[in-house]
């Protein structure tokens, strides 16, 4: 007796990508799956299972917010699929409206809502699959350790321990006189893999099949979160795969029973597990006896594409890109991000998005398990601006951000000390005049430095900065700790790139530094961007309503409410008023440019994020989400925001002298 098993992991990109032999797409994976499926004399044969993260780091998701991978998981429809740490990049609520539109099963086992104490709405707790009369339990395993790094996470969700909740399902799905009497237990995991190996051998999923047979826990466990491509010890027989010498992270993988299957649609995983009956009286009714013909499929350039999917994928990319051109915000100063500004001096557009990096994941609890306030600066530099344009004043598009951030590399957070921040600003500021790519572009600290000196020689001092308000042109930074150059002191939470944290641009400062956020972790900067200005213009609706209105709205976080009273407060103060019950009307549009700019203080920063990741945003965003998970996009304007600026948030960029160059003075 067998069942076969296909699986994958961590898929992001559907358009063309390139790998050493050329370009591959989505296409070929979906025809690669139909064939595979096709071999087996009955789909129900056979499993197709996925550990998670889909909707999210990409391009497109920046746009589409994950709606466009609906219509493309669909048509590969898994058999179960568990969600990953980057399925709740968007927030929990549009994960629901995502989930709703998938026409296959998502599980998650070991998160608890405690205001229902129940698995989250919208996911199972466990799936039972039967194939040709063997009874598969699926359940789903998400490690405690990215949980933290998630901004959006809700603070409801509970966290119970992997392997307990493991033995404890084990013990209710093969119950020989229980309602499910589950012949064997798959475990999808979305965890490190020296957790998946640990994990593996406290579940006893191993090759000691006599150890097993009495013991409760699962059969094997099929793994995601890595983007590594990795076979367990135990599997006894796999194709086109062999183990590196001094794997990091395996040295205690002694036999366990464990596929992660690569990332990005270019590895699909295949294999057999060979089923034998359990003596009488075992905890196990059957047990996996020999996992074999285990294969590695790598997709390339040669191998076929489905059609069906090439015109679905057409008209998914064709809807996103004609939705590019509809406006996100109105801009009251000047974009520029011409190579000559943004890689020669501080720049206003450059102060503005690394405020908002600030704080994307002031949300997220730190390695300390506390929440302390979050970041302490951020430095990317300025070749991470493109387009080399100048935008606005007037509306800024979709596509907009897009051409300014068009890097797939994600923000992460690191640990660094004085002598680093000094060492790693040196290096940014040792090309100038030349515009370099390495330029700075810098928030929560102020920067002194001389462009006489020689490079290496530039810095003067640094200081952490106080709170940052970007009201008007003539807003400064309030120089507050000095930064010292010392080796070994005080570590500072630095946001950055992932780019420049390997190193590259001469960064070599940033290497090798401790992660708060990694690389799996983290969000890339246009879908930052994007989730502040749909938050800020969600509060900037909603401050607006009448009381009655405003009351009758459903905001999925109580944060929110607090979020909309300040802005409200705010605007009142500035001698504004919520629409009148007799008379809800929009004001005109020179209005609109006062009332309308945020304060760019880190509390509203804060408060806009915070609501863009708790909220489903459905609302204010202008790419038709719900059009596109079912493969109907219509690029129109939400209800709430028109396009022509009039009820656009307005956003004020600025220089504030954070990046001050005496040697120009």
């Amino acid at each position: 007796m067998h069942v076969s098993v296909l699986h994958f992991n961590d898929v992001y990109r559907v358009g063309k990508q390139k790998i050493p032999s050329g370009t591959i797409d989505v296409t070929q994976f979906y025809e690669l799956v139909n064939s595979i499926r096709r071999s087996w004399s009955d789909t129900r044969n056979g499993l197709l299972l996925f550990s998670g993260d889909v909707f999210s780091p990409s391009v497109e998701s920046s746009v589409t917010r994950g709606s466009h991978m609906v219509p493309i998981m669909n048509m590969i429809c898994p058999d179960v699929a568990l969600t990953g740490n980057h399925d709740f990049d968007f927030g929990y609520p549009h994960l629901c409206k995502l989930i709703a539109d998938c026409k296959f099963p998502w599980i998650l086992s070991n998160i608890i809502d405690a205001r229902s104490n129940d698995t989250p709405a919208q996911l199972e707790p466990y799936r039972i699959l039967t194939m040709q009369g063997v009874r598969v339990g699926v359940i789903g395993l998400v490690e405690e350790n990215w949980i933290a790094t998630v901004p959006s996470w809700p603070r409801e969700f509970k966290y119970r321990d992997m392997a307990e909740v493991a033995i404890e399902l084990s013990r209710g799905l093969r119950d020989p006189n229980g309602e499910h009497c589950c012949d064997i237990v798959i475990a999808l995991t979305h965890a490190r893999l020296p957790n998946d190996i640990s994990l593996a051998k406290q579940l006893f999923a191993t090759n000691n099949v006599d150890e097993a047979r009495n013991h409760h826990g699962v059969d094997l466990i099929l793994g995601g979160h890595d983007h590594i491509y990795y076979i367990g010890r135990g599997v006894e027989e796999w194709n086109n795969y062999q183990h590196a010498p001094h794997e990091p992270g395996t040295e205690e993988d002694n036999g366990v029973r464990l596929i992660k299957s690569g990332t990005d649609f270019r590895d699909l995983s295949e294999a057999v597990l060979e089923l034998e009956d359990s003596p009488i009286g075992s905890i196990r009714k059957k047990v996996v006896a020999r996992v074999k013909a285990g294969k590695r499929h790598q997709i390339n350039p040669d191998m076929p594409s489905s059609n069906e999917m090439k015109v679905m994928l057409s008209k998914l990319l064709s809807d996103v890109s004609a939705s590019l051109g509809a406006p996100i915000c109105y801009t009251i100063t000047e974009w520029d991000v011409r190579s000559e500004v943004v890689r020669t001096d501080e720049s206003a557009i450059g102060n503005w998005m690394a405020d908002v990096l600030m704080h994307a994941y002031d949300d997220a609890v730190w390695d300390t398990g506390q929440r302390e306030g979050g970041a302490d600066g951020v430095l990317i530099c300025g070749g991470t601006l493109r387009g080399d344009s100048q935008y606005g004043p007037g509306n800024v598009t979709i596509g907009d951000i897009l051409g300014i951030l068009p890097f797939e590399d994600p923000i992460v957070v690191i640990e660094i000390d004085g002598a680093g921040l000094w060492d790693g600003l040196e290096s940014a500021l040792s090309m100038y005049p030349s515009q370099e790519g390495r330029f700075p572009v810098i928030s929560g600290f102020q920067v002194e430095w001389d462009s006489r000196k020689p490079p290496g020689q530039r810095v003067l001092g640094i200081w952490l900065t106080d709170s940052i308000d970007l009201t008007s042109a003539q807003a400064d930074v309030r120089r507050g700790e000095a930064v010292p150059r010392i080796e070994g002191g005080r570590l500072y939470k630095l946001v950055s790139r992932q780019y420049m944290c390997e190193g590259h641009d001469g960064f070599l400062a940033l290497q090798r530094r401790r992660y708060l956020v990694d690389e799996e972790s983290g969000v890339i900067m246009s879908s930052i961007i994007r989730k502040f200005l749909l938050g800020s213009q969600y509060i900037y609706v909603m401050k607006q309503l009448t009381t009655s209105a405003l009351q009758d709205q459903e905001h999925f976080d109580d944060q929110t409410k607090e979020a909309i009273a300040h802005a409200r407060a705010e605007w009142e103060h500035g001698g504004h008023s919520p629409m009148t019950e007799t008379k809800m009307r929009w004001v005109e549009a020179t209005t609109k440019i006062l009332s309308s700019s945020q304060r760019h203080s880190r509390r509203n920063i804060k408060n806009a994020l915070r609501v863009g990741g708790r909220e489903h945003m459905s609302t204010v965003d202008p790419f038709d989400g719900q059009g596109a998970r079912v493969n109907d996009c219509r690029v129109a304007q939400s209800p709430m925001v028109d396009g022509g600026g009039e009820n656009l948030i307005h956003v004020q960029p600025v220089k504030d002298g954070r990046l001050r160059d005496i040697g120009r003075a």
